[in-house]
């Protein structure tokens, strides 16, 4: 099944069509033609903004997560700390490039590896950018810290897993999550803890993103979920700070599905079954928004794609 939808998937194939294509279809991590193995490695390239908000998420599931179940008290100097100690560690692999040498992996580096868009262009990071990065880190722990009431809700269950992956098949196409928490408060009915570290803005889609994670849940079979209504989803948003419960009932999952079915229909059109073999980067659109292209990892092989030589 080579097409796969996700709210990010979603979102790239309407901001730029060929950043999709890059991202979406073209990155291979063992394929022997080296546009792929290319559109791999930048597809791994984060911007400041998604790191930090990517070394708290880390330093929640590391330095958290293994003290709820024993209902051990939290160390939360140490929780900054390990996380700030963990980021400098990332700064220095993506600063040495190492994202690019053969063999490297997330799986054989799970804490350190990284690669920063600054790095990838050349650039060191600023004091100020480095500061910027270990503030947020200090300020959503801080506030998690203060979500007693939250604390209290979670704390003491059976069993947690962060960021298990839960894969479902709609419409021919594969979706997997990855919750950022999930646990059981009975048999059967399980809570979703959904990590935001962003300053709250209008028009986002965390309550239709925080939805998939209960849908998917309750459409994988797997984890005897009878009931929409069962499904507890609540959204943290760690700089705010704020802590929403959204709904999960049938009329929520009806919403959902015809979100994905549309989307999976735009994207077919384009894409047909989304296999690499089958498409022609020319049939894919340049973003309307010159700020995409400049932010855009894929810039150097998106303008000079076809200087690549392509191998089947």
């Amino acid at each position: 099944m080579a097409l796969s939808w996700s709210f990010s998937g979603d979102k790239c194939f309407r901001r730029c069509q060929r950043q999709y294509y890059f991202r979406q279809i073209a990155a291979w991590h063992n394929a022997r033609d080296p546009l792929r193995r290319e559109a791999f490695v930048l597809k791994q390239l984060k911007t400041l903004e998604l790191w930090r908000g990517l070394l708290v998420h880390q330093g929640i599931e590391r330095f958290v997560v293994p003290n709820l179940q024993p209902w051990q008290p939290i160390a939360w100097d140490e929780v900054v700390l390990g996380t700030k100690a963990m980021m400098a560690a990332q700064m220095r692999f993506s600063a040495e490039r190492r994202y690019r040498t053969n063999g490297v992996s997330k799986s054989k580096y799970p804490n350190e590896y990284c690669a920063l868009v600054p790095h990838e262009l050349g650039q060191a990071l600023s004091d100020e950018e480095v500061k910027s990065v270990a503030e947020t880190i200090e300020r959503s722990f801080r506030n998690l810290e203060g979500m007693s009431d939250l604390f209290s809700h979670i704390r003491g269950r059976s069993r947690y897993w962060p960021e298990l992956p839960v894969r479902v098949n709609y419409d021919g196409a594969a979706i997997e999550v990855r919750p950022d928490l999930l646990f059981f408060r009975a048999f059967g009915k399980p809570t979703i803890i959904d990590w935001k570290v962003y300053e709250s803005t209008g028009g986002t889609d965390a309550r239709l993103q925080t939805a998939l994670y209960g849908w998917a849940l309750y459409r994988s079979g797997k984890w005897s979920v009878q009931n929409p209504e069962d499904v507890e989803l609540i959204e943290v948003r760690l700089l705010d700070p704020q802590v929403i419960r959204h709904r999960c009932t049938d009329e929520v999952f009806q919403e959902l599905e015809d979100r994905i079915y549309r989307s999976l229909d735009e994207i077919r059109s384009l894409c047909g079954d989304g296999s690499f073999g089958n498409q022609e980067l020319a049939d894919y659109a340049y973003a309307n928004n010159p700020s995409t292209c400049s932010y855009c990892p894929f810039h150097s092989i998106c303008k000079g794609g076809m200087k690549w030589e392509r191998m089947f």
